[in-house]
């Protein structure tokens, strides 16, 4: 009888650490989220443009406008970006800062971000540079998340 009842306490113990197993292998991490928020001033014409090297992300965006004690016209803020990847890859995510209706060679303010996406959907920022053709610029760090 005691050998009877070892037997299935093992067998028990064997099929429940097979479904924990078998539960452990279904989870995986949620896909990381990149997040960059960029001055903006939509009153004045421009807006960030969005070009990827390989369509790896789904790109969403949001206007803040800048808080102040009274509302003034034509103030700015800041437009923040979602980028959450759709397949794993190596892609460069340009932003460039233009009034879509002037033909111009170069945009007034670029941001470029090189990311790497691994087939868990993890993110990492590969490289960050930014300019302008008018002033220096500092370029924000992506928020991986």
């Amino acid at each position: 009888m005691n050998f009877r009842m070892n037997r299935v306490f093992s067998l028990a113990a064997i099929l429940v650490l097979a479904a924990m197993l078998l539960a452990a292998c279904g989870q995986s991490e949620p896909p990381q989220t990149v997040t960059i928020k960029l001055d903006a001033n939509p009153t004045t014409g421009y807006s960030w443009q969005v070009i990827q090297s390989e369509d790896l992300f789904t790109v969403e965006s949001s206007f803040s406008p800048e808080k102040t004690d009274e509302p003034a016209a034509g103030s700015g803020g800041t437009e923040t970006f979602v980028l959450t990847p759709k397949k794993a890859g190596t892609c460069e995510v340009t932003f460039s800062y233009v009034r879509p209706w002037e033909s111009t060679e170069e945009p007034d303010e670029q941001m470029i971000y090189t990311f790497r996406v691994d087939r868990h959907m993890q993110v990492q920022t590969l490289s960050a540079i930014g300019y302008s053709t008018d002033f220096p610029v500092e370029t924000p760090s992506p928020e991986i998340g």
